[in-house]
């Protein structure tokens, strides 16, 4: 077999992955022939090679196929690679409880955010968040509530950054909407969302910062935590908060980034 051959059928393996870890639901070999335009032997011989392998699975017993076990396995050894993953745990478990609400971690990667961890409050009907979620640091709540602590250079550089390589991502309302934003985030000390499903609450995000001020993380309440009109957070969400950002300030370089040696422009993560 020539290795042109060889480098198609592999292309089509990673292509076919791709497409399953990205559908909202559990997919047949004829769905995936027709939304890909590939013969369906192709698809099933891809679909075959990765169930084998672990990164596909079988959606209960049927001939439909999920994410498997080894992309989870991939996902947990990268987040195990940042200090704040494991030594947040405790912490977002605990305020999770109090709160009733869904909370998260995401930490800055380059121009991105990245969820490393999270935990599923009692009232979870709000908000299911997807651990290893990659947004640019104007999406989400997250990303902008990291982003409102950096320099203007900085955000000019961002600019920059998404009008090169993300120009069909632009912020809603324009760039200076998202100021707009970001100065009340720098205000309060906070941003809030409002929530689907309980029009006019609103979730709140807090940034995780360094000595010097800028963020390298964010922790998020995805659910309704503040009532219409309210300014006040949670006191488990404040202390919840606290407690990380005192984390990272005693022992700094314990939770630097692994990838900070990489400069944010030559950072180029795949997003949803």
């Amino acid at each position: 077999m020539s290795r042109a051959v060889i480098n198609s059928s592999a292309s089509h393996v990673f292509e076919v992955l791709r497409f399953v870890a990205e559908a909202d639901e559990a997919l047949g070999v004829t769905e995936i022939s027709r939304q890909m335009s590939l013969p369906a032997s192709t698809v099933y011989r891809a679909l075959v090679t990765l169930e084998e392998a672990g990164y596909l699975s079988r959606y209960q017993n049927t001939p439909r196929y999920e994410v498997g076990q080894m992309p989870q396995l991939l996902n947990r050894a990268l987040f195990n690679r940042f200090h704040l993953h494991k030594a947040s745990r405790p912490v977002l478990r605990s305020l999770a409880h109090a709160i009733g609400e869904t909370v998260s971690l995401s930490v800055r990667l380059g121009w991105f955010t990245l969820r490393i961890a999270g935990a599923y409050g009692s009232n979870d009907i709000y908000h299911r968040d997807r651990l290893g979620e990659v947004a640019l640091l104007h999406e989400g709540l997250a990303g902008p509530t990291i982003l409102s602590t950096l320099e203007g250079d900085d955000r000019v550089a961002y600019r920059r950054f998404v009008a090169a390589h993300h120009p069909g991502r632009l912020p809603e309302g324009g760039w200076d909407a998202l100021t707009a934003r970001l100065q009340e985030a720098i205000a309060d000390g906070f941003l809030t969302g409002e929530v689907a499903l309980a029009s006019g609450f609103h979730a709140a995000s807090l940034p995780i910062r360094t000595s010097d001020g800028t963020a390298i993380a964010a922790i998020t309440a995805n659910g309704p935590v503040l009532r219409p009109g309210a300014r006040e957070l949670p006191e488990s969400l404040l202390e919840a908060h606290e407690k990380l950002e005192e984390m990272v300030r005693d022992e700094p370089e314990k939770f630097r980034s692994p990838f900070d040696h990489i400069h944010a422009d030559e950072m180029r993560l795949q997003l949803a």
